[in-house]
């Protein structure tokens, strides 16, 4: 269970009271020496989008490096859940390393608001990527198009599904903003008559395809002519769908390079996916650019677009994954 709000805030207290003469000490090297510290925080460590977003970071770190000879440390501090691991704790750990700012995919905003505050107050720069939390003011925000995110989406399905064809929308047993987002779009190309069922879901791989095979079970009329994922959890492992390849049409929004194999099978004949190792990239140039040069970006928010992959272009897409987890 997260602290409560009053409690965060104590907690921050007393290491801002421990690490005062620290921070002291460690901004006047960095003005000296151009010496900088960020952090990384995704929402979960297993999960190789914050993975990419780390690679990102950490490239635009070493060009930026090259070009100002300076020096910037990129810490990975994104938790592991799987351990108990939080944001918050992320958070607290950047403070005690002395941070000059870092990049966060807030997962839970109400409960990390106080100590995203706490942080600002104490001079750290914020920048949000993939999304962000209202009434906060960061350096900066790249926020993800979920909306267009889920059109794109029903689109690719559209145009596999035969005439009047309709399609079962799979979706978290509780959506946040992401994913009612990803289903308004859908919604907006679908529309009515051609959405079969929405059906919900743990978002996990053996909960998800738990749940589709339930699903197909009880279509005694076989009136589902297609799967529209919006999230990719039915891909996370071994093919189990219940089904032939390219018997039923299926898209998916893409997180995790293991949708690739769904694609090569047939199972799977689109993916949408989000700029995850430019969330990264973007993100970290803009916070060094504050930090050694005060500059702020022209635009405080920027609406990252997503795209669609297809056997067209998995080739080039696999290629960027096999560089990103290196």
């Amino acid at each position: 269970m997260f602290p409560r709000v009053s409690a965060v805030h104590h907690q921050l207290a007393i290491i801002a009271v421990a690490a005062l003469a620290g921070l002291t000490a460690h901004a006047q090297n960095r003005e000296i020496l151009g010496e900088y510290r960020i952090g990384v925080v995704g929402c979960n460590q297993s999960d190789a989008i914050y993975q990419a977003t780390q690679r990102g970071a950490q490239d635009a770190a070493r060009a930026l490096n090259e070009q100002h000879s300076i020096d910037v440390e990129v810490l990975s501090l994104t938790p592991s859940l799987e351990q108990g691991d939080s944001q918050t704790a992320a958070l607290a750990e950047l403070f005690i390393e002395n941070a000059d700012g870092f990049l966060i995919s807030p997962a839970e905003p109400e409960n990390i608001r106080p100590a995203i505050e706490f942080a600002q107050q104490q001079g750290q720069e914020v920048v949000f990527f993939e999304h962000q939390i209202e009434g906060i003011h960061p350096l900066s925000a790249m926020v993800a198009d979920e909306v267009k995110a889920g059109r794109l989406a029903a689109q690719a399905i559209l145009n596999k599904l035969p005439t009047k064809g309709r399609v079962a929308i799979l979706i978290n047993h509780a959506p946040d903003s992401r994913m009612r987002d990803r289903l308004e779009g859908a919604r907006t190309v679908l529309g009515h008559r051609r959405i079969q069922k929405i059906v919900h879901c743990a978002p996990n791989y053996p909960a998800a395809i738990a749940t589709i095979r339930a699903t197909q079970i009880a279509d005694r009329n076989h009136l589902i002519k297609g799967w529209l994922f919006l999230g990719d959890w039915p891909l996370l492992g071994m093919p189990a769908l219940p089904w032939k390849a390219g018997a039923l049409a299926c898209v998916a929004v893409q997180s995790s390079p293991s949708a690739f194999m769904y694609i090569d099978q047939g199972y799977v004949s689109a993916l949408v996916v989000h700029p995850y190792y430019n969330w990264g990239y973007s993100s970290a140039t803009a916070l060094i650019n504050k930090l050694h040069k005060d500059i702020a970006p022209e635009a405080p928010t920027t609406i990252s677009s997503p795209r669609l992959v297809d056997r067209r272009n998995i080739d080039t897409y696999r290629d960027d994954w096999k560089a990103w987890l290196k």
